[in-house]
């Protein structure tokens, strides 16, 4: 952790030192990110009567908003949503429905460095999130009622610029979730390494 938060630094100040430009596409302050997937798990028992269903589906959306602050640094608030919803149906027992909404809001900066004639712009980034869960596998879920979650965020990507409107993101992120559940009463601690990849426009 040490490590890499040290490479990470060591980067961005190398980065500002070194590469110097008015932004990732010229005339363009603010960036709009996001992503969009659907997860749907269905469970099948050996020996369960006909119509028995045990369905699980994450709807998850994160959401970015960049302004490019001065040459490649970047500021970029993040809001990563997930509606959750469980089906359990055990004929003539059970038909239960099952719905909840996680969110993590994090605060991110980002340093851009623009290649010569190139459309790839490889970045870092570091940052600090909070909420009310944390994303399992893509999705964010909700922890027990009145658990507070956050996480320092560290990472690496590259965009594929289209011309002077948009661009294809790849990132890795390192988080490491403290979680307070007071249900439970204690603290866990959860380790995250994801990777996205979605869509930005700039205007």
């Amino acid at each position: 952790m040490k490590k890499l938060s040290l490479l990470l630094a060591l980067l961005l100040v190398l980065g500002a030192a070194t590469v110097a430009f008015a932004g990732i596409v010229d005339g363009k302050k603010f960036e709009l990110s996001t992503a969009l997937s659907f997860e749907s798990i269905s469970f099948h028992y050996p020996g369960e009567p006909a119509g028995f269903e045990d369905t699980i589906s994450f709807i998850n959306l994160p959401i970015r908003f960049g302004w490019f602050i001065w040459q490649g640094l970047e500021f970029e608030p993040e809001l990563m949503l997930t509606r959750y919803h469980s089906h359990y149906v055990d004929p003539g027992n059970y038909d239960e429905k099952y719905s909840e909404t996680g969110w993590v809001l994090s605060g991110n900066l980002l340093y851009n460095f623009k290649l010569k004639n190139s459309p790839f712009v490889p970045f870092v980034l570091a940052g600090f999130g909070f909420g009310n869960g944390i994303p399992f596998a893509g999705y964010t879920e909700r922890y027990d009622p009145g658990a507070k979650s956050s996480t320092p965020n560290l990472g690496v990507g590259v965009r594929y610029l289209f011309g002077h409107i948009g661009a294809l993101r790849l990132e890795y992120r390192y988080r490491h979730f403290r979680i307070n559940d007071p249900y439970e009463g204690e603290i866990d601690h959860v380790t995250m390494n994801s990777v996205f990849v979605g869509m930005s426009l700039f205007f």
